[in-house]
């Protein structure tokens, strides 16, 4: 996860340019292998199933989320599936996997001990608890004290059809989180850079002790030169990347 995270960048930039994600695998390897490119979570934890079954891994089950991070806590569900995790079984026990949540998930598998103390992770403490609809699961991340939700999810495999339906949604949907902005992440040791429409950010740490560096992005110039040299994303095209520039 790690080494996915901090070699392949998140990006939505086929979605800016009013592309459609496809989740084949050969697609996907294409994509963020041999082309050199990033992806958002369909792609990302796509590829990273791929691995996983590829080097034994006998229960990699994937599951459909509903973000509830930077959203209203509802007694209704305020968002559809449109993020995609992994449940891997393990000789020591059942984990979350996740390198597709951009800024803020952990890049080491979270225990799937529902209900435990928190676990200390490279980007802060997370736990997992019930959620408060029924037959949901939740993972928190603690924030200036106070544990915040990040997605909630049921405990039952996605079928791919319903996967390729959230995707569809999520890279069409005209006010979805991808269609309606700009977004590329990358872990480079341990800083997370971000680049959000037309701000570039560089977190460092995390909690009180985060260091945080934002530039203004003004000239497409500028972002044409972080995606190739500190993302690391490999254009063939960049026409439209700048239409989230103010």
């Amino acid at each position: 996860m790690s080494a996915q995270s901090q070699t392949i960048a998140f990006e939505n930039i086929d979605v800016v340019q009013k592309k459609l994600i496809s989740m084949d695998y050969e697609d996907v390897e294409n994509k963020l292998v041999d082309g050199m490119r990033g992806g958002y979570c369909f792609e990302h934890n796509t590829l990273l199933k791929m691995v996983l079954e590829d080097i034994g891994y006998p229960s990699v089950k994937p599951l459909l989320c509903r973000v509830k991070w930077g959203k209203q806590d509802t007694d209704d569900p305020s968002t559809t599936f449109t993020h995609l995790v992994l449940q891997v079984a393990t000789d020591d026990g059942s984990f979350l996997a996740d390198v597709g949540f951009a800024g803020i998930n952990s890049i080491e598998p979270v225990r799937l001990d529902v209900g435990t103390e928190a676990q200390e992770l490279p980007e802060g403490q997370f736990h997992v608890v019930p959620s408060k609809h029924k037959g949901y699961y939740v993972l928190e991340l603690l924030v200036k004290g106070e544990y915040r939700p990040l997605y909630e999810w049921r405990d039952e495999a996605a079928p791919l059809v319903d996967q390729v339906c959230s995707n569809w949604f999520s890279c069409t949907f005209p006010t979805a989180r991808f269609t309606s902005q700009f977004f590329a992440c990358r872990v480079i040791n341990d800083e997370r850079h971000h680049i959000l429409n037309d701000e570039y950010a560089i977190r460092k740490g995390h909690g009180a002790d985060k260091i945080l560096i934002k530039e203004k992005i003004v000239e497409k110039a500028r972002l044409d030169d972080l995606i190739d040299n500190v993302f690391g994303i490999k254009l063939v095209e960049t026409e439209g990347i700048d239409r989230f520039l103010n």
